[in-house]
This record gives structure tokens, sequence and C-alpha cells, in this order.
């Protein structure tokens, strides 16, 4: 049984969530005195932004849902499962199905850095303390450093992430992406695929049961459904879904298997849906709609920034490189074993970020052609993550091609997504403040 400081962190997340049903009206009851510590670490104005009525329904499916996924994880803790910390491209079903218990790294940096003052810069310091490259990524930085304060559970399997295999003595199973986007490429994936369960198998003690991942499959790709759907309502003028909900929507994504992202992704749908059917607007009266695509990655420190952009200018976010599934991905076929195996590999292949930054440039570049294109965006909008460097070797080719034959402009600027003090959101507001004046 793992128990005592390594759920720290999740420990504070339940806290957090128990407040934030408090104050969306949800919890009547009174909250532990423990409580105020975690209120005096929460983002003052997060609050403001989801008590806004187009914003509370949403707010509340997400602090049910991540409380749902918090009793899960501590219930797979107290039973003793093997915890298997997996990379952000892929979904879970695989290591839900031979009963352990998956935790995707870059979650817990990303999820504490969307909700705190500080985000996750206690992990990240402390990582960075220990020499760890201050240029690479800060949900991995956050990550690592809490394992090293031994906030989080310790791993039991990692998948791809070296330095914590390493640093902890655990196994490490990593697999390739291919650079190429063809029908070879993808079955070299699906042996990569077949070769990590077989690892899997020996490491959790338990044969991959047709039935059971078909069970997990089902569920995910329940949530891929609504998620697709509501892609294709962002398409909509005026767009119907806040843009908070970007961060989140990769967030839960990234839980695809577990029912806690079916929940999320429903109440998405049904809340955008209603917008539509209703023609209402998530802007304010009197205001024009900006249209905004996001040619790389949001920021996940400052959910509230993303409000401020529709209330002060009128400015939806469509789509990012953190959360567009090409409609092709479609659905996982549960015919068999195989067909199972080959379909969560067609999915991790076509998983947001990976399938843009995997392979030639043409992929990114036409890929945002087409979403400027298609969900009528009235500008592409560039914020590049410090520590992705092949997005500093593209972000041009991308900015030139969508001026040429979208027509619309452009603007490129530089942040940490998960760490406010590379670039503060007092910044990026006069940024966007400059950009959206002379647009």
């Amino acid at each position: 049984m793992k128990e005592g400081k390594e759920r720290e962190l999740l420990n504070r997340w339940k806290t957090t969530v128990d407040l934030g049903k408090f104050v969306l009206g949800a919890r009547t009851q009174a909250l532990p005195d423990e409580s105020r510590e975690i209120l005096g670490m929460i983002q003052p104005d997060l609050t403001d932004t989801l008590l806004q009525p187009k914003n509370r329904r949403v707010a509340l499916a997400q602090c049910d849902s991540l409380s749902e996924y918090i009793e899960f994880v501590n219930k797979k803790l107290d039973e003793g499962k093997k915890v298997a910390y997996y990379y952000f491209c892929m979904s879970p079903e695989i290591m839900l199905a031979l009963d352990m218990l998956p935790i995707c790294y870059e979650l817990l940096g990303g999820i504490s850095a969307g909700n705190y003052i500080h985000g996750c810069e206690d992990g990240i310091d402390k990582i960075e303390s220990e020499g760890y490259p201050d240029h690479l990524c800060a949900t991995q930085k956050g990550t690592s450093g809490y394992l090293l304060m031994g906030i989080v559970p310790k791993p039991d399997v990692l998948l791809m992430y070296e330095w914590a295999s390493v640093t902890f003595g655990a196994p490490l199973i990593t697999f390739e992406m291919p650079y190429y986007f063809n029908e070879r490429a993808f079955r070299f994936f699906v042996g990569e695929v077949k070769r990590m369960v077989e690892q899997l198998e020996k490491i959790s003690g338990n044969s991959l049961d047709e039935e059971k991942l078909r069970e997990y499959v089902k569920i995910g790709n329940q949530a891929m459904e609504y998620l697709l759907k509501v892609q294709e309502l962002r398409k909509e003028v005026p767009c119907p879904d806040p843009a908070w909900h970007r961060p989140t929507d990769t967030a839960f994504s990234l839980l695809m298997g577990r029912p806690e992202s079916v929940s999320y992704f429903k109440t998405v749908y049904e809340d955008a849906e209603k917008r539509v059917e209703k023609g209402e607007s998530i802007i304010p009266e009197g205001k024009k709609e900006i249209r905004c695509a996001w040619g790389y990655a949001w920021q996940g420190f400052s959910l509230p920034f993303f409000n401020w952009l529709e209330e002060e200018h009128g400015a939806t976010y469509l789509e990012c490189v953190l959360t567009y599934f090409p409609p092709f991905t479609g659905l996982v076929d549960t015919t068999s074993l195989d067909t199972m195996i080959e379909g969560l590999a067609w999915r991790w292949f076509c998983w947001p970020m990976s399938r843009q930054s995997a392979s030639f440039s043409d992929i990114w570049v036409n890929d945002f052609v087409r979403i400027c294109e298609d969900f009528k965006a009235d500008c592409l909008i560039l914020g590049g993550h410090m520590a992705c460097k092949h997005f500093w070797a593209l972000n041009k080719l991308l900015s030139d091609r969508v001026k040429e034959e979208v027509g619309i402009p452009t603007l490129r600027f530089e942040q940490d997504i998960f760490d406010a003090r590379f670039t503060p959101v007092s910044e990026l507001k006069r940024i966007m403040n400059t950009f959206f004046a002379t647009l």
C-alpha cells in the first residue's frame, strides 16, 4: 500500500476540488480547517472566472470528474496496484485493462500549474536545483520535482521517462514514433505498441484480456466521440465553446478510458450545443467576435487569461496543436484484440502535437492552413513553448503559409506554457492588447 507523503499532491487536489464545489454551490457541508491553507494557494481570479454563468456548468463537471479521478487513484493505491507513468501522447486503456494504475506524467505538473498562484514552481525549482536543464519542458520538470520531493506516488514502471527510471530504479519502456506519416510507418508503430504490451504484461503479472480491454476502449470511444463533436461545434459562428476549456480538454483527453473523461466531454458538448441551438454567444453583447486559431500551444498557468481575451477583445479560441484531433482519427474498432490495439495505435499516431511535431513540417503547416480555413479563423496566434525547439525552426514557415493561403494575420511570441515566470500574464496581456488594437 502506498500512503503518507506520496499522496500529498493528490490530497491538495482533493481539497482544491472540494473548495471549488463549495464555491459553485454543489457542496453545502462545512469544509475542514486544513482547507484554509489550500484556499490561500488558489488563483483568486480563477474563482471569479468559473463563477461566470457561461463557465459554471462545465466548471462543476470539471470538479466532479477530477474528484472521481482522485478517488480512483487513491483506491488503486490502497489496493497496491503497480503505478505506470505514461507519456501524454497516448491514452491509458491498455494499462487499465492490465489492472495497473496509469498516471500521465505531465498531468501532475499541469493541473497544479492551472490552479495555484505559484503553479508547479516548487516542483520545477526542485528538479532544476538538482542540475536538470532549465530549458526543458515545465510539465515534466514539475512532476520530476514532485517525485524528488516524495509528494506523488513512486513509479513501478515508466513509459518514456529515462531520468525517472534511473533515479527511482523503475523499469523503462520506450516505443519509437516514426518520422513518416504513411502506412509503412504506421505498421511499424503498431509493432512498437505490441512490444509495449508484452513488456507491460510481464511487469504487471497479468495478460491483456480482450473483454477487459474492450470495456475500457468503449469508454474511451465515448469520450472521443464527444470530443470530436465539440470540435465540430467550434466551427460555428460565433464559437459556442469558452476558451478556458482548451487546456482542460487536453487534461481530460489524457484520461480516455476512464468515465471521468466521458462525463467532462459530454458536459462540454451539451453546453456548446445548447448555445448553438439558442444562437447564444460567449463574448459580451456588442463585441465583434475575433476567431483565433493557436498554431502551437495554449498557456496552462492562467485559465482566467482566456476568459479575459473573450471579455476584453471578443477573442475566441478554436484549436491548437495540443487539442486538435483530425476528423479521420475516428473511433477504435472493438471487434477483436488486434483491432483494438491497432485502433489505439492509430489514435496515438494522430495525437495532438505528436502528429505535428514528430514528422515533416508539411503536416503541421497543412493542418493549420486547413484549421484556419475550416474554422473561419480571423487570425493565427503562435505562442511558442520555450522548451519545444522544433517549433522555433518552423513557426515562420507556418506564419507565411497562413498569410499567403488564408489571408489572415499572425502573432508570434515566446512563453513557457506551465511556468508564469517566463512570460507573465501581464506581459501576455500587453502583447494581446497591441495585436488586437492593430487587427
